[in-house]
């Protein structure tokens, strides 16, 4: 959550455990879509909020009129619930900022999931909800916080959790601001969720990796840095997150200007771990994966906005990463 939880939208390593048994009842709900829900922009679902909530500014979701209640809505766009499934464990729900309590199944309309219940890993006042579900290709997260002991207050984001609607139909951002072009590659446009638009190898889902795959995030509030060195310094740390949990070295960076706006290009290549892999012999090896890491950086300085473009390819390095930086080249500002 903005202050609460740990962002569950792209993260490069899953955390796998086995699954713990359900400790409450099973919920089955067939919602039915009414006047009081409201798709938030860049999601796959619709939801009620709670009365006298307002949509947030700052994140994806609704902030409750007591000034400490929330709901926040992310996704995971190419990575199916069943993979997500044996995170929700009392160990696993700990990387989504929240101590477990207890566990239902959920079925909506017969897309299945989970509600978990505890606490606010960042603070004890605070009692938190996690409900986890989707599809083949989607999983969506919606989290709860209310302060620990408000009946009334729990009940509301409860209710509001559990009143959702999921529609696995693609759905535009308001963050379509700019315009990209995979024309002539084997990279198509995949999805869209939020300000994270994806383009996947022949526009098929990536399995749940990053691999070979183009991820571009749109005018994220940030002051854009003048100053050469502190452009560097935050592409460098940009790139850092992304590459978190590999090994990597720069192999290369130069100056671009796409669409008018002034940015920085850096190229790495890395290790993953070890792949236990079988050979012709029937031997049993370890094998790294290696691949390239890529990253554009432009700093729009007439509208105060970072746009960023991320790209890992694995399976042919060098034929993506030149796939990667073509895309990129085609930015454009979309008029009016």
């Amino acid at each position: 959550m903005r202050k609460y939880f740990m962002s569950a939208v792209i993260p490069l390593i899953l955390l796998f455990g086995s699954c713990a048994a359900y400790a409450g009842s099973p919920i089955v709900r067939n919602n039915a879509r009414t006047a009081s829900h409201v798709v938030l922009p860049g999601t796959h679902v619709a939801i009620v909020p709670p009365r006298g909530a307002s949509p947030s500014g700052s994140f994806t979701g609704f902030e409750l009129s007591d000034g400490i209640s929330e709901i926040q809505i992310s996704e995971r766009s190419g990575v199916s619930y069943a993979e997500i499934e044996s995170t929700i464990t009392p160990q696993g729900v700990e990387q989504y900022g929240i101590s477990f309590t207890d566990k239902s199944p959920v079925s909506f309309g017969g897309v299945k999931g989970a509600l978990v219940s505890g606490a606010a890993i960042s603070g004890s006042d605070l009692g938190a909800l996690l409900l986890v579900f989707g599809d083949d290709r989607i999983s969506v997260f919606i989290f709860g916080v209310y302060p620990r002991g408000n009946n009334a207050a729990e009940s509301a984001v409860r209710n509001s959790l559990l009143s959702c609607i999921f529609s696995s139909a693609a759905v535009k951002s308001t963050s379509g601001n700019y315009s990209l072009s995979s024309t002539g590659t084997s990279l198509k446009f995949y999805d869209e969720v939020g300000s994270t638009r994806y383009f996947t190898v022949d526009g098929k889902p990536t399995g749940g990796t990053l691999n070979d795959a183009l991820y571009t995030s749109a005018a994220v509030n940030e002051s854009v840095m003048p100053d050469t060195d502190a452009r560097k310094n935050y592409a460098a740390s940009a790139m850092n997150r992304f590459m978190s949990g590999y090994s990597f070295s720069v192999t290369s960076t130069r100056s671009v200007k796409y669409g008018g706006i002034s940015g920085l290009e850096t190229i790495v290549e890395f290790e993953g771990a070890a792949k236990r892999l079988r050979t012709s012999s029937g031997a049993l090896v370890n094998r790294p994966s290696k691949g390239k890491g890529y990253q554009v950086v432009l700093f729009d300085d007439d509208e105060g906005r970072v746009f960023i473009f991320n790209g890992i390819a694995v399976s042919d390095a060098d034929s993506y990463a030149s796939q990667f930086a073509r895309i990129t080249s085609t930015f454009a500002i979309k008029k009016e």
